[in-house]
């Protein structure tokens, strides 16, 4: 019964945990889309401000100490990045 009790304290602690680094993670993606588009909007040529900014963040891809293209973290980082721009470029032009 013992194992059981310390096991549900486990998972019930990792779940706060994910949702803590959820809630992190989210806010910072809001408020780094939000500079973006800034950044971009005051930008002579914003796509070309977002396309030129999008290849310097993934080439810290191809920098990083993640050399598999198929791991896990590297995937995760592309996606993100990739989905960054993305919303951020549409914004832009919808602006």
């Amino acid at each position: 019964m013992r194992d059981d009790d310390d096991f549900l304290a486990t998972f019930k602690s990792m779940g706060e945990a994910v949702a803590g680094a959820q809630g992190a993670n989210l806010a910072q993606n809001y408020i780094l889309h939000e500079i973006l588009c800034d950044l971009a909007r005051r930008s002579p040529d914003p796509e070309k401000y977002l396309s030129s900014m999008f290849e310097r963040v993934s080439a810290r891809a191809d920098q990083g100490d993640v050399e598999n293209e198929g791991h896990p973290v590297t995937v995760e980082f592309r996606w993100t990045v990739e989905n960054l721009f993305k919303h951020a470029g549409n914004a832009v032009r919808r602006s």
